[in-house]
């Protein structure tokens, strides 16, 4: 599991995947959603997109050829 995660924290291409996903389809239906876990999650879900994003800019400005 760890190698996974690993993997994808590394990979520009499932985060941007991931993030239009939210921002088209599953952001928007769980932020006016009647239920509160629902908005919840709407509300974790952009939070691990920024500290997904934060390791990969860091990765990119620190990464040595």
């Amino acid at each position: 599991m760890k190698t996974l995660v690993d993997w994808l924290a590394h990979r520009l291409w499932p985060f941007v995947v991931c993030l239009l996903l939210y921002v088209g389809f599953i952001g928007p239906e769980l932020i006016s959603a009647s239920s509160t876990m629902a908005v919840l999650a709407g509300l974790l879900i952009p939070a691990l997109l920024v500290a997904w994003g934060i390791v990969l800019l860091r990765r990119g400005f620190t990464h040595k050829e």
